[in-house]
């Protein structure tokens, strides 16, 4: 798993995103998106990218589906705040994004459908580790 540090290796995620076939406005927000929210909530481990855009199979209009694997259960103010956060960067670079958050232990311990196919076909984006 790749693991980077937006403010350090924001090049190897800019890197990243170019070869997962992202448009300018995409790469920009979620680079934005990630060095903001991995610096604002440090209960954040991993954001993931899944769905259509990490299997390749996307189209034009596709949203950006990311994972937020946490220490916590994040309270639901919490989760509104990095909605209000995500949906700044939707509005700045006409995208739109879908998150959901999941604890660490869960992640790894859960054998629900999403769960699998994420840990099979998941890009992590950023890893505080």
């Amino acid at each position: 798993m790749l693991s980077l540090n937006p403010k350090k290796n924001n090049h190897r995620l800019s890197a990243l995103l170019q070869n997962a076939s992202f448009n300018y406005n995409e790469e920009r927000a979620i680079c934005g998106a990630i060095r903001e929210l991995s610096e604002r909530y440090p209960f954040i481990k991993k954001i993931i990218l899944y769905g259509s855009k990490a299997r390749g199979d996307f189209v034009e209009d596709s949203d950006i589906d990311l994972l937020f694997i946490t220490d916590i259960d994040v309270p639901r103010a919490t989760k509104y705040e990095i909605y209000d956060i995500l949906y700044r960067y939707e509005l700045e670079n006409n995208i739109v994004f879908s998150a959901v958050f999941v604890r660490d232990e869960d992640f790894k311990k859960r054998k629900n459908l999403f769960l699998i196919n994420v840990r099979k076909e998941g890009i992590v984006l950023w890893s505080k580790d």
